[in-house]
C-alpha cells in the first residue's frame, strides 16, 4: 500500500501521551490499538514515513489488523483518515483526545469492513431461551471458569452474537474464550475483535483456528524475518519446520538465529531445508544451548574440517570469542545419512 501523509502536532524529542488519552481512552483498547496509535504519535514526532504494511511488519501483524486498529481510533474520534480514490488510506490525522471531534453514526470502513461492529440487543427471552440449550450450559459453564466469574448480561449478548450473527460453532466459541484469555486478553471487546477477525479469514472450526494462528505466530514471523523475508507470511511447510524447531527440538530462539544465520553466510539466500539441517544435525549431536554450538565448532576444527565462520549477531557472553563453522551440505547430509542407518542398525 501506498505512503499516508501523517499530521498533527509535534514535539520536540519527545513523545507526549495526553492525560485524556490515557484516561479515557486506554483502558478499553487492545494491544494492537494502542501500539498502533502511539507508534502513529511516534512517526509524526520523528517524521517518518508510514503506511498500512510497514506497520503491519513492525508489529508482526496482518495488514486487515492494522486497518482494523485505525478504524478503531477513526470510530473514536482522535483518528481522522482520509481515503484516495482508490480507497486507500492516503492521510491520518490525530486530534487532540480532549478535543475530539463527533463520529458520524455511519463507521469508517476503508476497503474493507474492519470496523468492531456494536452487538445487536437481544431480548430477555431470546437471551433465556438461548442459555436453556444443553451445549450452550455447557458453553456458559467453560466459559466462567477461564473468566473466573459469573457471565453478565453483556457477556451474554456478546456470545449471542458470536453464535447467530459470526455463525460461530458453540466449540469455536469456547476455543476463542479460551485463546483470549490464556493470552491474557479476556477483555470482551478484545474477543470480539478476534472473532470479527477469524470470520473474516474464513475460520469455521476450532481446527481452522488453529493453523491459522500457527500460521500468524509472532514468534514465527520473527523467525521469518531472520531469513529476510518481510514481504509475505509463512507457508504450510515453513510453520512447520519451526513447529519442529520449537516443539521438537525444543530450540532457544538464540540457537535458531544462530543456524538462520550461517545458511544465510552459505547459500547467500533464505533457505528453511538448510536451516532445518543445520538444526536436525545440531539436535541429533544434544545441542541445548549456544556454548554446545562452539563445543561442536572446536571439535569440528581439532579434526580439520574447517569452515568459513559464520557471520552471526553472536550473543554477548555465549558465541562471543568462540570458532565458528558453516555447513558443508554434502558433508552434513553424510553425517545425517549415517546417523539414521546407525538407528535403524544397519551401520
Amino acid at each position: 500500500m501506498n505512503d499516508i501523509k501523517l499530521c498533527g502536532s509535534r514535539y520536540s524529542g519527545n513523545t507526549i501521551v495526553s492525560n485524556c488519552f490515557i484516561d479515557k481512552y486506554m483502558a478499553d483498547a487492545n494491544e494492537a490499538q494502542l501500539k498502533i496509535y502511539l507508534y502513529l504519535m511516534r512517526c509524526i514526532e520523528a517524521d517518518e514515513p508510514v503506511s498500512v504494511s510497514s506497520l503491519a511488519d513492525r508489529f508482526n501483524y496482518t495488514e486487515k489488523d492494522v486497518l482494523r486498529s485505525l478504524c478503531y481510533w477513526a470510530n473514536k474520534g482522535i483518528v481522522t483518515m482520509e481515503l484516495d480514490e482508490r480507497k486507500d488510506i492516503s492521510v491520518i490525522i490525530l486530534n487532540d483526545p480532549q478535543e475530539a471531534p463527533a463520529v458520524s453514526s455511519k463507521p469508517v470502513k476503508p476497503e474493507e469492513p474492519v470496523q468492531l461492529a456494536a452487538v445487536p440487543s437481544y431480548s430477555v427471552d431470546r437471551i433465556s431461551s438461548f442459555r436453556n440449550r444443553a451445549e450452550i450450559r455447557q458453553l456458559i459453564f467453560a466459559a466462567e471458569q477461564y473468566f473466573r466469574r459469573t457471565l453478565s448480561e453483556a457477556d451474554m449478548q456478546t456470545i449471542i452474537y458470536l453464535y447467530d450473527d459470526l455463525n460461530f460453532s458453540v466449540d469455536l466459541i469456547e476455543y476463542l474464550i479460551e485463546y483470549c484469555v490464556s493470552s491474557g486478553k479476556g477483555n470482551m471487546n478484545y474477543i470480539q475483535a478476534v472473532a470479527l477477525n477469524w470470520s473474516d479469514e474464513g475460520i469455521h472450526s476450532p481446527n481452522d483456528a488453529r493453523e491459522y494462528l500457527r500460521l500468524h505466530d509472532s514468534d514465527s514471523y520473527r523467525i521469518l524475518k531472520e531469513f529476510g523475508i518481510t514481504n509475505r507470511g509463512l507457508t504450510r511447510a515453513e510453520a512447520d519446520f519451526i513447529d519442529k524447531w520449537k516443539n521438537d527440538y525444543r530450540f532457544s530462539p538464540e540457537i535458531i538465529r544462530e543456524a538462520i544465520a550461517r545458511t544465510i553466510r552459505q547459500t547467500a539466500r533464505p533457505s528453511f531445508p538448510y536451516a532445518d539441517a543445520i538444526l536436525t544435525d545440531w539436535h541429533s549431536k544434544g545441542v541445548k544451548q549456544p556454548v554446545d554450538i562452539s563445543a561442536l565448532d572446536a571439535k569440528h576444527q581439532s579434526q580439520g574440517n574447517i569452515y568459513p565462520k559464520s557471520t552471526a549477531r553472536p550473543a554477548a557472553n555465549r558465541l562471543k570469542n568462540h570458532a565458528e563453522r558453516d555447513y558443508d551440505m554434502k558433508l552434513l547430509e553424510k553425517e545425517l545419512t549415517n546417523a539414521a542407518l546407525a538407528k535403524a542398525g544397519k551401520l
